[in-house]
């Protein structure tokens, strides 16, 4: 069970001596010469708090009339990385905010939040399994964070409700603001289901030392991001290079990946020029050509060129993964931009060592004449139907309002090196100064979403299955065979193209 801390609280402090008072529309000062804040900016805030302290006090009415004291409210969220924490926190000083708000409008209504922040060990398949678990017997939270590519088995169960009218509702508030591609992952069958909680981009990270130590000058180590942007560095090239650090005993092993399933691995696929998804059919797509490189390479990579470790899959995120990149005994690591967050967090690098030593890119084309990618994976915020049924989706909704506040939903972004959802978080002076997520917002041109339909952890598990099984030693021939077959199994829901 969660509980608050000294930072969190000060934090709620902070934000409601800024923001109540003035806010909430009871002592709104005179508006600003200009001198610090533009009328036109004050003006908007203005506009956007009028229509906040309008929904509290209909949110007050109504729980009034419910002859309510005092409403719970259950939240669960995950990590699974510990800096990511705000996914919960901000919850707990929205609540603050709320009740102060609702203290001050005369109201003897409180609202109460409990739940739980998911780290490792456990992980998302764990994680939702107690989902389903407690849903199942009629004990799942009031908020679910999750992917955005549950929401089509989320909602085909019903488990969740469909948002549209409160995101209509509240849109002058907060809901305008979002990055109009967010609100794409959150639709599914016509209805926007969640609100976008994070987005992130996934870098190739490579040691600068040990290009240094291989006789890289600093103009080309800090040219190999735009040359993998431009194509001129493929995931052949990768191979090459992994294998000189390798041969030159400057790093016990070449390249490491999560050692868990995940949706890592599509990024080689599609920088072997597959698709994952065709809108215009609303299909999952399995592009043969792409999945067969993807695991001849991976087999290569293995068996051919020994810079990935056979037993990688069975690893330890630890000693597999996080040590081995960033005590600088393995050149290249494809992660998230949340690990850079995650290394500063636990101590395994310093800001300023990571700047020093560390650099990332996309993940590079698979050959000449294709494009470098990245993945995203925007994870959302649902209100489940048993929220609906126990009359508190409105309170639920409201609290989801108050946690995609710019600043708070910084709090979280900047912790945890996630990319913002808001135009207005973007300018947030916490986040203006945070160098590496300004690096890497490029990235989100190149990204791709994850197929938001309720049979992509089928297709995740074959993909995860088959690649583990040719770093295993299966031959890539079978293993694409398996892959094909198990994908034919599932039917209609695929577009298999040549």
């Amino acid at each position: 069970m969660s509980t608050k801390s000294p930072t969190v609280t000060l934090i709620a402090v902070a934000l409601i001596a800024l923001i109540v008072g003035v806010v909430i529309g009871y002592m709104i000062p005179k508006a600003p010469t200009g001198e610090v804040v533009p009328k036109s900016e004050y003006d908007k805030v203005l506009a956007e708090n009028e229509q906040l302290r309008s929904k509290v006090e209909e949110l007050q009415k109504k729980l009034e009339a419910m002859g309510a004291k005092e409403i719970t409210i259950v939240i669960w969220t995950i990590g699974p990385d510990p800096p990511s924490e705000y996914r919960y926190k901000n919850f707990e000083i929205a609540a603050e905010m709320l009740n102060k708000w609702l203290t001050l409008m005369g109201s003897n209504v409180k609202v109460k939040v409990e739940g739980e922040f998911f780290v490792r060990p456990v992980e998302w398949k764990e994680y939702r399994n107690k989902f389903y678990m407690a849903a199942k017997a009629g004990k799942a939270p009031d908020i679910y964070l999750t992917g955005h590519e549950d929401i089509g088995f989320l909602a085909d169960n019903n488990y969740i409700i469909p948002l549209d009218d409160y995101i209509q509702e509240y849109w002058d508030v907060v809901y305008y603001d979002v990055i109009p591609t967010l609100w794409k992952a959150v639709e599914y069958k016509g209805h926007k289901w969640a609100i976008p909680q994070d987005t992130e981009v996934r870098p190739l990270y490579f040691r600068k030392d040990i290009l240094r130590q291989l006789g890289w000058s600093e103009e080309e180590i800090e040219a190999l991001p735009k040359k993998i942007q431009n194509g001129e560095f493929t995931l052949e090239d990768l191979l090459e290079l992994a294998k000189q650090a390798k041969d030159a005993g400057l790093v016990e092993r070449g390249l490491v990946h999560r050692v868990k399933e995940g949706y890592d691995y599509f990024q080689f696929y599609l920088g072997f020029g597959g698709r994952l998804w065709d809108p215009a059919q609303g299909k999952m797509v399995f592009t043969k050509s792409a999945w067969k490189k993807t695991l001849e390479w991976f087999h290569r990579a293995v068996y051919e060129y020994e810079v990935i470790s056979p037993t990688q899959f069975s690893g330890d995120w630890d000693k597999d993964f996080h040590g081995p990149f960033t005590q600088g005994k393995t050149l290249f690591l494809s992660g998230g931009s949340w690990h850079k967050g995650e290394w500063i967090s636990k101590g395994l690098l310093t800001e300023e060592s990571f700047k020093e030593n560390v650099g990332f890119a996309l993940h590079p084309a698979g050959e000449a004449g294709l494009k470098p990618v990245t993945l995203s994976h925007p994870l959302i915020y649902t209100i489940t139907k048993q929220a609906a049924d126990r009359g508190v989706a409105d309170v639920a909704f409201m609290l989801i309002t108050l946690v995609t506040d710019p600043h708070l939903n910084a709090n979280h972004a900047i912790a945890s090196s996630h990319l913002a959802i808001l135009y207005s978080e973007i300018l947030d002076s916490r986040y203006t100064q945070d160098w590496f997520l300004k690096d890497v917002a490029y990235m989100l041109d190149y990204t791709t979403f994850i197929p938001n339909h309720p049979n992509w952890g089928d297709y995740s598990r074959v993909v995860y299955e088959s690649i583990k099984a040719v770093e295993g030693g299966e031959s890539p021939e079978d293993a694409y065979n398996y892959m094909l077959s198990e994908i034919q199994k599932l039917g209609d829901v695929f577009i298999i193209e040549d």
